[in-house]
């Protein structure tokens, strides 16, 4: 039998905001039960974190010009599959 993949992506939210508002766990589970309720099985979560040198500036700048209360932050990366219909 053929299976289906798709990534979905957990975005967090950081500075101190995202401190103090910003709850992983309560984030992951948001996104597996809609997965699970769409008849999507969890493979495998990963860290995700911005490696990108333009992607780290913008989020620095955003972070000073809100003066560190907000800016967007990493997350994680679940990966979903099914079986083909």
């Amino acid at each position: 039998m053929a299976r289906m993949n798709k990534v979905e992506r957990v975005a967090l939210s950081g500075g101190l905001l995202g401190m103090l508002s910003t709850n992983p766990r309560r984030a992951l589970e948001k996104v597996i039960e809609q997965g699970n309720s769409e008849g999507w099985h969890v493979r495998q979560v990963i860290p995700h974190s911005t490696t990108n040198l333009t992607t780290s500036i913008v989020q620095l700048l955003i972070l000073c010009c809100t003066l560190f209360l907000w800016t967007f932050g990493a997350g994680y990366l679940v990966v979903f599959e099914k079986e083909k219909p």
